[in-house]
């Protein structure tokens, strides 16, 4: 006996039925929650039209650092393994790979 199992997309705002070519996701964010709309062509330029006035009014956030250590951990640390480093400045590259590696094998990452 075979099996079949067919994905069918369905227009979040009037449950129309949509073939993949047909559909749009939209995907958004208000007030740091994300959303995501499946929606029709139609209902998506519906969608940018009504957020456009918005979007023109707004501007974009800085972007935050996402530096994945702290450079005074990193420095702690490559203090009690042997390495050089300034108190101050730029913490070479070397070092915070080996900081990292050593922090992922610690951590089972």
């Amino acid at each position: 006996m075979a099996r079949r199992e067919v994905t069918q997309f369905f227009d979040d705002l009037d449950n129309s039925p949509l073939t993949e070519e047909q559909l749009t996701v939209i995907r958004f964010s208000v007030d740091g929650k994300e959303y995501l709309l499946d929606v029709s062509k139609e209902n998506a330029e519906k969608f940018h039209a009504a957020m456009d006035p918005f979007i023109k009014a707004a501007h974009r956030p800085a972007k935050k650092e996402t530096r994945p250590y702290k450079p005074a951990d990193v420095r702690a640390w490559a203090a009690a393994h042997g390495y050089e480093v300034a108190e101050r400045g730029k913490i070479p590259t070397s070092v915070i790979t080996a900081y990292r590696t050593a922090y992922r094998e610690a951590n089972k990452i």
